[in-house]
């Protein structure tokens, strides 16, 4: 007896089922809930991360822009060097073979090519000679070819309108600044 009364006892003892859905704890809300401060200061910190990411995006721009006109300047630098090389390779070899200049043995071909090498890679003071060197070369052909057969212009008729006009401007411009660092010395020493 003593055992089924205790059994009995502890069913006696234990909860209600029904109780047991109703107890008194307090409840947590999980839905997220939040004030209209958290609210505005989750808005607040997320525009300023998106604010960021946009930063480093336009920082990343910028660097890749940077890193490609830095490789085209060296990869132009070197092709210029590169095409310089041939202009004294091709002037080299007609001074030692003392003929005019020829790429291809033709007189016409070689001064155009020529003056197109120098056009592409002039640099002021560094190209000066070289310049001067193509100009005298260029009228000495000229006035060979004039002579000897005024009427075929080969050489002439090789050296394009732009082309010629670009060699123009580029020695106008040489001419220019000579000038005006003439003047300027000029008038410094009247000076007293």
């Amino acid at each position: 007896k003593d055992a089924s009364a205790t059994r009995q006892g502890r069913r006696a003892q234990a909860p209600a089922p029904a109780r047991m859905f109703f107890d008194d704890k307090p409840k947590v809300n999980l839905r997220g809930k939040s004030s209209s401060s958290d609210r505005q200061l989750l808005l607040a910190r997320a525009q300023r991360e998106r604010d960021e990411r946009q930063r480093q995006r336009a920082l990343l721009r910028a660097a890749l822009l940077l890193q490609s006109a830095a490789r085209a300047h060296m990869a132009l630098a070197r092709a210029r060097e590169a095409i310089r090389s041939e202009f004294d390779a091709a002037v080299d070899a007609s001074l030692a073979q003392r003929v005019e200049p020829g790429v291809g043995g033709s007189l016409a071909a070689g001064f155009a090519s020529l003056v197109r090498q120098l056009l592409f890679f002039h640099a002021a003071p560094l190209d000066d000679g070289r310049r001067t060197w193509l100009l005298g070369a260029l009228v000495e052909a000229l006035a060979a070819e004039a002579a000897a057969a005024p009427s075929s212009g080969l050489l002439r008729a090789s050296l394009t309108p732009s082309l010629t006009a670009s060699l123009v401007a580029l020695c106008l411009q040489r001419l220019a600044a000579a000038a005006a660092g003439s003047a300027g010395s000029a008038a410094s020493a009247g000076s007293p």
